[in-house]
């Protein structure tokens, strides 16, 4: 090669190793090296040597090498065509390179920050039988998830195994396993220990998928990603534990919510303490959205049209209304409702709450009437009112004030209502004399801390209204009543609520526990069992031994049903599609393992299916699995064509399972009760007595509902509704 195009390419494309076209290089080659030839000596300077100079500067500035310190010399200016095509060319291809290089560099640094966002990192893991040695690939990000130096630390998939949550190692591995023998990929969550710490776990999602070879289909890799899931985790279970404490706030408030769709006049929801306030329980409303609006007294139906107008024009609404309970008693409702308009302006939705105020209604009517008959109904009342000047000082108080907070009205009345609230509660009295005063026609709900006479604390709830420009009054009246033990009930439903939460928990986690140790060591004893049986010819040996590995099959079995059992009870409901002929294919081939002489009993599937129906697809699977697994377990041995047939019929709305088979039957008399929990029909039954208890508190779990019928000697159907909300 010419000396100086060798320097060239040592010096700007790493010693010529780029991927150049070599009869380019060649004739590069051969024209500066006859160029070189047909030079003179050093000495001369003749027109040749300004040609072969003039050449090597255009082929210098072709190859954008500009900047050297010197420029090359040549002659021959014959040449000068050839070499400036190859360099221009030798330019072309040099120039594609870097913008390949760029581009993958670009690209490279898209890959990396878009992990680093999303907190994913990816991996590469050839084939190999030796997870100690095999070399593997893994993203910068993915070390990060592990609390690795990648600059540091060459690390094996055998090392990563060992970063995984030992409880969640063995799932982990069996999905890695099922990937490489049946599904070609996985997607699954697990625990890992960045850096080894165990008091450090992190929640990651991993889907992979095996990559084959084209010409054999074998696996030679196994690709994938690993997301950091810890927050949305977290985030999931915050969301849930906030959903049931406001349901149970829902459930217990002696006022009632309520929530309507306005353009399918149909009522969403309603807190049970309308059952106290009406006298009908919620489903009567859900049944007849217009059964509040018939038990509004006659007189009192056009404040509540009034009331709904406002709400049509987007403002806040609150009326006071008589109905009639269904035990005939007239009661004072105040409801403070609250519209949603579409960006049309149209009222969509009214969400409100209705409180009883038949007290406090029933004693302003006694008041405007006559003092007397007012001071006898608040004196045998649990309430207490009083009323407080424009300067905040108390004018008036009924006697039971005293049995509130042990004041008589001789020391009340005079005093400022200020030297008895709460210094952490003054702020919000502030406010809530504000919005009397800027909004006097609405009464005001509230709840403070009141000093008693003897110095304790007393929680009181109550409802204050203005009535400074009535003559009479002139003032706030307020009524009130003593609810610290309330509170404190509240609070420890609160409490009680926690400690029932850390105990399912706690509990979730034994079972789980439990469970893994138990069924580690029949795993262990079934080899033995194998190993001895394998080594043995002795047949009462090999029988006794043959018994063993059934009752400990048995036992794992057992503790399997009191996983999906403690999984149904506690884990929320996962809605995904469903797929019932590839769950189905997975349930018959797992259950051709069935070691009870049973093999011959045809499982046959009837699928009517559009893709669309949505539920939980590990419910379905243990539904389903617990229903055939027992038809195949108790068939009919009598019967030369033993079958189990399953028909599903899956849309949008609805999935209708039927499983029918021709087994033994079950008796009328143990209907009643094979839904019970650990019931079995006689002491040869081979289940544990839970699998059709699971069975049903699985589909009610989905809202479902599950019906059969059994004739002994002719066979058994189950049929079951699941819905798809």
């Amino acid at each position: 090669m010419n000396v100086i195009l060798e320097e060239l390419l040592h010096k700007h494309f790493a010693g010529g190793d780029v991927p150049l076209n070599p009869d380019l290089v060649h004739e590069l080659d051969i024209l500066l090296n006859g160029a070189s030839a047909a030079q003179p000596e050093t000495s001369k300077h003749s027109q040749e040597t300004g040609a072969l100079e003039e050449l090597y500067h255009i082929l210098w500035e072709t190859l954008n090498l500009l900047g050297a310190e010197t420029s090359p010399v040549i002659s021959d200016g014959e040449t000068m065509p050839s070499i400036l095509h190859a360099a221009d060319m030798l330019h072309t291809e040099c120039k594609n390179i870097v913008q390949n290089e760029q581009h993958t560099l670009r690209e490279t640094v898209h890959l990396k920050t878009i992990q680093s966002v999303a907190k994913a990192g990816s991996w590469d893991i050839p084939v190999s039988r030796d997870l100690s040695t095999v070399q593997n690939y893994w993203s910068d990000e993915l070390f990060h998830l592990l609390g690795i130096d990648p600059s540091a630390t060459k690390i094996t998939y055998e090392h990563y195994l060992s970063l995984v949550h030992p409880d969640d190692r063995g799932f982990m591995l069996e999905e890695v396993n099922r990937a490489y023998m049946e599904t070609g990929r996985y997607d699954t969550e697990y625990r890992i220990l960045p850096g080894g710490d165990p008091n450090n776990p992190r929640i990651v999602r991993e889907i992979a998928e095996v990559i084959k070879d084209e010409l054999t289909g074998e696996p030679v890799s196994l690709m994938g990603v690993t997301m950091d899931i810890t927050e949305i985790k977290l985030a999931e279970r915050a969301i849930v534990d906030a959903n049931t404490e406001l349901r149970t706030l829902f459930n217990t408030m002696n006022e009632v919510f309520f929530s309507v769709n306005v353009e399918q006049d149909k009522l969403l929801q309603i807190s049970p303490a309308c059952t106290r306030l009406y006298g009908y329980a919620p489903e009567a409303f859900m049944k007849d959205p217009f059964l509040w609006f018939s038990l509004i007294v006659d007189e009192d139906k056009k404040s509540v049209h009034e009331s709904n107008l406002r709400l049509s024009q987007g403002a806040n609404s609150q009326v006071e209304y008589r109905v009639r309970h269904k035990n005939g008693q007239i009661k004072w409702l105040l409801t403070r409702m609250r519209p949603t308009l579409n960006v049309a302006g149209k009222l969509i939705r009214i969400d409100g709450i209705s409180s009883d105020i038949t007290e406090r209604k029933e004693a302003e009517l006694a008041l405007a009437n006559s003092e007397l008959k007012l001071r006898t109904l608040l004196e045998n009342s649990n309430d207490a009112i009083v009323i407080i000047n424009e300067r905040l000082d108390y004018t008036f108080a009924t006697e039971s004030i005293g049995r509130i907070i042990g004041y008589s009205t001789a020391e009340f009345i005079g005093t400022s209502m200020l030297d008895y609230i709460h210094e952490e509660d003054q702020g919000f009295i502030a406010h809530s004399l504000l919005s009397l005063n800027t909004k006097p026609e609405e009464p005001l709900p509230f709840e403070v801390r009141f000093r008693a006479k003897d110095g304790h604390w007393v929680w009181l709830e109550g409802v204050a209204t203005n009535h400074i420009r009535e003559e009479v009054i002139r003032g706030y009246i307020v009524n009130f009543r003593d609810v610290t033990e309330e509170i404190r009930y509240r609070r420890e439903l609160e409490d009680a609520n926690d400690k029932l939460k850390r105990t399912n928990t706690e509990l979730d986690r034994f079972v789980y526990s439990v469970s893994h140790d138990l069924r580690a060591p029949l795993a262990s004893i079934l080899g033995l069992i194998e190993y001895t049986a394998s080594e043995t010819n002795e047949e009462d040996i090999k029988q006794n031994l043959s018994m063993m590995e059934e009752s400990i099959k048995k036992l794992d079995v057992f503790i399997l049903d009191i996983l999906d059992y403690s999984r149904n009870a506690r884990l929320e409901v996962k809605r995904t599609p469903i797929d019932f002929s590839g769950l189905l294919i997975d349930i018959r081939n797992s259950l051709k393992f069935i070691s009870t002489g049973n093999s011959n009993v045809e499982i046959r599937i009837n699928i009517d299916e559009d893709g669309t129906f949505c539920s939980d697809r590990s419910r379905i699977s243990i539904i389903l699995n617990n229903l055939i697994s027992n038809a195949v377990r108790y068939y009919d041995p009598a019967k030369t064509s033993p079958y189990v047939e399953v028909t599903v019929v899956a849309r949008a709305d609805v999935a209708l399972i039927g499983v029918k088979d021709n087994g033994i039957g079950i008796h009328k008399d143990y209907h009643p009760y094979i839904f019970n929990m650990f019931y079995r029909v006689s002491e040869k039954s081979k289940g544990s007595g839970l699998g059709l208890y699971l069975v049903k508190e699985t589909v009610e779990k989905l809202n479902g509902d599950i019906q059969f019928t059994s004739t002994p000697g002719v066979g058994t159907e189950f049929k079951i509704y699941l819905p798809n909300p």
